[in-house]
């Protein structure tokens, strides 16, 4: 991979403003058109919202105009660190309160009836 970025950034250090915003505006265009061809929703895997991120905190306040994958919303959530993902919820009903099993327990000792499981 670093032998294609070489070429690459010999390139830009040879051209002007004004020829790199030229550029970029090109880059911008296609990407667009790369866009229009792909599904509504593209899936981002954790390694590329990593480089995302890295890449996009670099460009500071722009990422706005440029972000096209997300929203910004969502590239603000990821620098913060933010998934997105709620806590799963826990299954199954709470367990009895302590007092209470103990309740039990003495009641099945004292009269010999109870939950038969609370027969120690």
């Amino acid at each position: 991979m670093p032998s294609v970025l070489h070429p690459l950034l010999l390139i830009f250090a040879r051209v002007t403003h004004h020829e790199l915003a030229r550029m970029v505006q090109y880059l911008k265009v296609e990407n667009a058109i790369l866009r229009s061809k792909l599904p509504k929703v593209v899936q981002v895997t954790p390694r590329e919202r990593t480089r995302l991120v890295k890449y996009g905190k670099a460009v500071g306040d722009k990422i706005k105009e440029l972000i096209q994958i997300v929203t910004p919303r969502t590239f603000a959530r990821w620098v913060n660190g933010e998934t997105g993902r709620k806590e799963p919820a826990k299954k199954g009903r709470p367990r009895t309160a302590e007092y209470i099993r103990e309740l039990i327990l003495k009641i099945a000792r004292e009269t010999g009836y109870g939950y038969t499981s609370a027969h120690p």
